[in-house]
């Protein structure tokens, strides 16, 4: 950090972590010392306008139940701010005072806080328009960095402020988003969405992402944004991505190739990457398409094709949905599947628990050596007290019954494990 020299200013961060500068130095705790001296002073600047009073505080710092002496413990803790405070470099000075029951920060020395200048500009960018509100709505979005304080998660006022701030940045994020796009400033759009996606990595501000790159006609990199966006959400959720996520791989996937009349060009895109062993492994909604297309190619050329769901459950049978578990299984469960299927055969991920399996030119005899097969790689990896439960069927089994059941129809497939 550039320094400030003689101007009397602290600077204090509190969103995406916390530091304390003054002058441009950096004020530095002693690591050895209790936390509540360090609470103490994240409250002072939290209520940095009005101040704080000493029951909240006490609260707050202690609870209503957790010290005989709320006032001894209190001015025990303001001791050691002060002295924490001229150690680590700060000028000779109270710091705090105490009037009529409410503490402050000493406006002596000037605290410029993170949480109140995002504050000030969003209150300013409400009543400003065109050019100055973007630029304001932009400043105010720069400085959240991340969740407030995000190490102080036990404590329950920590909790609330972060939420108020959070809440405060995604609509900052939505207004300034809407001003963008009507501008088509899809670059800084693309830019703004990226970094707010590296904080929180929800679908919103991912959909956002993928709209500025098929703006801007970079289809390659959107798609990869999708990918990863649905590998985050299987991996971490055990979430499919959602009907306008897919809308937006079908809208990439049709856009994806420029014109091109150089067939030796559009060969080297299709090929594949890596020849590597196992099955070829791809999203949900290129296993749906592909699906289609086989089913179609059995009605002509009665090829047989079965269809597996392979279901992560414990030693009783019964899948597993403590993401925990599923997470550190789920590497192992992959691999499992992978190994034991052929080069030609397809597999995608259907859920946090589960894997969908397309066996082409197979017997069902032989689907049910690949089960054990997938069931021992498993068990040999060190899967443990899990179990990796079969269910499969015939495509033309599948397809017909999808028509017997609009007329109250069912056929069975057949489980196994």
């Amino acid at each position: 950090m550039e320094r400030e020299k003689n101007t009397g200013i602290m600077r204090v961060r509190m969103l995406g972590g916390f530091s304390i500068s003054y002058e441009g130095a950096a004020v530095v705790f002693d690591r050895s010392s209790p936390a509540k001296f360090v609470q103490l002073f994240q409250l002072l600047m939290l209520h940095l306008k009005d101040g704080i009073g000493k029951t909240e505080l006490i609260d707050n710092l202690y609870g209503k139940n957790g010290v005989e002496n709320g006032n001894s413990s209190l001015n025990n803790t303001i001791f050691r701010l002060r002295r924490q405070l001229k150690k680590a470099g700060m000028p000779d000075d109270p710091y705090i005072t105490v009037q009529r029951g409410v503490c402050r920060w000493n406006e002596h020395i000037k605290a410029v806080v993170d949480v109140h200048q995002m504050e000030a500009l969003i209150e300013e960018a409400h009543t400003a328009s065109g050019e100055k509100k973007e630029e304001l709505l932009k400043e105010a979005c720069s400085l959240y960095k991340g969740e407030f304080l995000s190490t102080v998660t036990s404590e329950a006022w920590a909790v609330i402020a972060g939420v108020k701030y959070r809440d405060l940045y995604f609509n900052c994020l939505r207004e300034l988003f809407s001003i963008l796009k009507n501008r088509r400033e899809y670059e800084g759009l693309l830019y703004i969405s990226t970094r707010a996606a590296s904080i929180y990595p929800y679908e919103e501000w991912q959909l956002w992402r993928i709209d500025s790159l098929l703006a801007l006609y970079r289809h390659k990199e959107a798609l990869k944004v999708y990918e990863e966006t649905a590998s985050l959400y299987f991996n971490e959720f055990g979430l499919t991505p959602s009907d306008k996520m897919q809308e937006r791989f079908h809208a990439m996937s049709s856009q994806i190739q420029g014109v091109t009349s150089d067939m030796r060009e559009i060969r080297k895109v299709l090929k594949e990457k890596t020849k590597g062993k196992g099955a070829y492994f791809c999203s949900l909604p290129s296993f749906i398409d592909i699906y289609r297309i086989i089913v179609r190619m059995t009605e002509r050329t009665g090829m047989s094709v079965f269809l597996m769901l392979c279901t992560l459950t414990d030693n009783a049978g019964t899948p597993i949905e403590n993401e925990e578990k599923i997470s550190k299984a789920a590497e192992k469960f992959q691999t499992a599947i992978k190994l034991s299927l052929r080069r030609g055969d397809l597999y995608t991920r259907y859920s946090s628990c589960q894997f969908l399996v397309m066996l082409p030119g197979i017997t069902q005899e032989n689907c049910f050596r690949v089960a054990e097969r997938i069931s021992r790689l498993f068990k040999d990896a060190g899967g443990g007290n899990n179990r990796i439960k079969c269910y499969v069927s015939s495509l033309i089994d599948v397809y017909e019954e999808l028509e017997d059941f609009a007329h109250g129809f069912s056929s069975p497939g057949n489980w196994f494990k």
